[in-house]
């Protein structure tokens, strides 16, 4: 599968200490949504698929989360939702923020901790 993709879109980014009084619970949620050119020049074969990676990670000692997304154009193929795709389409087209946030959580708790940042790892085992 060929994919353009549009640079990727922090929306939102949050590092904080957990409440005390209640339990935050994981959350990993992505989104794939076909979108419509309104170029009339846009090749007819292209798709356009925009990908969303909403995300809670709680730790012991603080919480990340956030919101990324990015546009992608899969060349020369029709995909209309996330049926069209298997399981190795989709992470392709996801990787690239799992990268991101992976990035961003590494950095953040490097400066917050004043130590190595902490290694997360979003992609499946047979996807590396």
């Amino acid at each position: 599968m060929e994919i353009v993709r549009d640079k990727e879109i922090v929306e939102a980014f949050n590092y904080g200490l957990p409440p005390r009084d209640q339990e935050i619970k994981q959350k990993i949620q992505i989104n794939f949504s076909p979108l419509e050119s309104t170029d009339p020049n846009y090749p007819k074969v292209n798709s356009i698929m925009g990908v969303r990676f909403e995300f809670v990670l709680p730790f012991d000692a603080f919480i990340v989360s956030g919101t990324v997304s990015q546009v992608n154009h899969v060349v020369n193929r029709q995909i209309r939702n996330q049926s069209d795709m298997n399981e190795a389409e989709a992470n392709e087209m996801v990787a690239p923020l799992f990268r991101l946030v992976e990035r961003m959580i590494y950095e953040i708790t490097e400066i917050a901790l004043d130590q190595p940042g902490i290694k997360v790892n979003f992609a499946s085992p047979a996807a590396q």
